[in-house]
């Protein structure tokens, strides 16, 4: 069996999420020797022992409230949490354990085998990623960060060699950007990444991070007709994430599936209304009126209206 390494980061209220990204990337690997280990912050004991139900190779690591409080709250954004910044810390923790690993961010599913990873070669680089962008372009993030190409990449999946990212002292250099210029860094700790490990990472195809925002109705509607079509890794960015009620659709189909499979499969999906913006309420009628669901939709307008004319 092929040994993969992954890693995940949370506290006590995203526990949840990681259980069932945890488990799409067990389902999905059973024929490949899995190691996961989980970054804790804060996480109560009733969740740490519904952790403990799922049938895995789990290796807790406790991080205590020390440790993060280096990361002022005021470098987040509304739907991050401190958990977002604890995979600065993972490779330092996991020195001596693992010579390369995967870190996913938790609002992300799997549906393939992940030993393919094993054949990328970063032995003389610091991390294999992934695009932030469909076309690998991104002129916009790269000008504003000041980088020599216009490649930009997302921080959801890492594929991290761990000797090479302490003897760069990643973390150090990201503490010390963050510190000095966090105000002009709009994605923070993921700007940081890609401004400190410019010039040491592979590329990766998308199929290791497709972004879900990528996709169009029709393509959602026949996500599954093909399998080339489906990627390794589907990552569910922004605010609108699957777990929240009102996220009705493909993304939440997913979700649900496994989350049946987890020591949460009885628990309610979460509300987002008190997060919405009125963007929201223009994405929920285009969706609803794709699927001719036409109520919903004119009821999604009609917010959206009366918010947009109060201006």
């Amino acid at each position: 069996m092929r040994r993969i390494d992954i890693a995940y980061c949370a506290d006590d209220n995203y526990v949840e999420y990681l259980a069932v990204s945890l488990i799409s990337v067990s389902l999905n690997n059973l024929n490949n020797d899995v190691y996961f280990h989980l970054f804790l912050f804060n996480v109560s004991q009733k969740n740490l022992n519904m952790l403990s139900e799922i049938k895995a190779n789990i290796i807790f690591y406790h991080i205590d409230n020390d440790v993060m409080r280096k990361y002022d709250q005021k470098f987040s954004i509304k739907h991050l949490n401190m958990s977002t910044y604890m995979r600065l810390i993972v490779p330092r923790m996991l020195h001596g354990k693992v010579n390369n690993f995967i870190y996913l961010d938790i609002d992300t599913l799997c549906f393939s085998d992940l030993s393919e990873i094993n054949h990328v070669d970063i032995t003389s680089h610091i991390c294999a990623v992934s695009s932030d962008t469909p076309n690998d372009i991104d002129n916009k993030n790269t000008k504003r960060l000041g980088l020599k190409s216009n490649y930009y990449f997302n921080a959801g999946f890492l594929y991290i060699n761990v000797n090479n990212w302490l003897d760069f002292d990643v973390e150090n250099k990201i503490n010390q950007l963050i510190s000095e210029k966090g105000d002009s860094l709009i994605y923070y700790d993921q700007d940081a990444l890609n401004k400190v490990l410019e010039n040491h990472i592979v590329k990766l195809d998308h199929s290791w991070n497709y972004l879900y925002t990528w996709m169009d109705l029709d393509e959602k509607e026949k996500y599954f007709y093909s399998k080339s079509s489906i990627p390794k890794i589907l990552h569910f960015t922004g605010g609108r994430k699957p777990w929240f009620k009102e996220h009705e659709g493909l993304s939440q189909n997913l979700f649900i599936f496994y989350k049946h499979l987890t020591p949460w499969k009885d628990t309610k999906l979460r509300s987002y209304s008190t997060r919405m913006k009125n963007s929201d309420n223009r994405v929920y009628c285009r969706e609803a009126w794709h699927k001719k669901r036409y109520g919903t939709a004119i009821k999604f307008y009609l917010v959206y209206l009366k918010n947009k004319l109060k201006g």
